[in-house]
């Protein structure tokens, strides 16, 4: 079980890569152009819970409607980061 951080956008090999190769047991939050995967469900990319930051989110001019995976705030990412033994980024 890891948290996975996804913070390049949907051009990005690496962040693909971390992508497909998460567990149903992982978490990831899409964090800074990592919010871009929001836009295209990135749940198509992989099997783990996808999650992205509200403020990041918000930051770039989108509206809550237009994300497709659940938007979290810091403090909530906090508590995944707890939650986690460890983090991939």
């Amino acid at each position: 079980m890891a948290l996975i951080l996804i913070k390049f956008g949907t051009n990005n090999p690496a962040e693909r890569f971390k992508l497909a190769n998460a567990s149903s047991d992982d978490d990831v939050v899409l964090i800074q152009n990592g919010i871009y995967w929001a836009l295209n469900d990135a749940k198509q990319y992989t099997a783990a819970r996808v999650y992205a930051i509200k403020e990041d989110f918000l930051a770039r001019g989108y509206d809550e409607p237009d994300s497709k995976v659940p938007l979290i705030n810091y403090a909530q990412f906090v508590e995944l980061i707890e939650k986690h033994p460890k983090t991939i980024s």
